[in-house]
């Protein structure tokens, strides 16, 4: 069943209105537009066939002079896994001290993305 889906893309400060046209269920899609970059074309179909995001948070730290250090994912993991993701982190709790891009969690929910430190602790 062919939709269409408005789509603002984020990845540069223009936030173009993109359209997109197609089966998002079957993967196809028919038409794009409204972009005014390759970056914002790629953007709408990820977005359109399977959105993805960055997970950030914070995790617990036990014997640091911070109770909490933030966390992030390395890089983009499915959007229907941010929940999930968050009752994981909130389980956490690491050994201090905690280096900026020290890996909390490897392979973060069988994803092949890592859980790092953004901060020290």
């Amino acid at each position: 069943m062919t939709t269409e889906k408005k789509i603002i893309c984020i990845t540069c400060p223009q936030g173009c209105l993109i359209t997109v046209n197609g089966d998002a269920e079957k993967g196809t899609i028919e038409s794009v537009e409204g972009f005014t970059c390759k970056r914002g074309k790629t953007y709408a179909e990820n977005e359109f066939i399977h959105p993805l995001r960055i997970l950030t948070s914070s995790v617990k730290v036990a014997g640091a002079d911070a109770p909490l250090v933030p966390v992030r994912t390395q890089t983009a993991i499915p959007k229907e896994l941010l929940f999930k993701g968050m009752e994981e982190i909130r389980k956490l709790e690491v050994k201090g001290p905690v280096a900026c891009g020290d890996v909390i969690v490897p392979n973060f929910l069988g994803t092949g993305v890592d859980l790092i430190a953004s901060g020290n602790a």
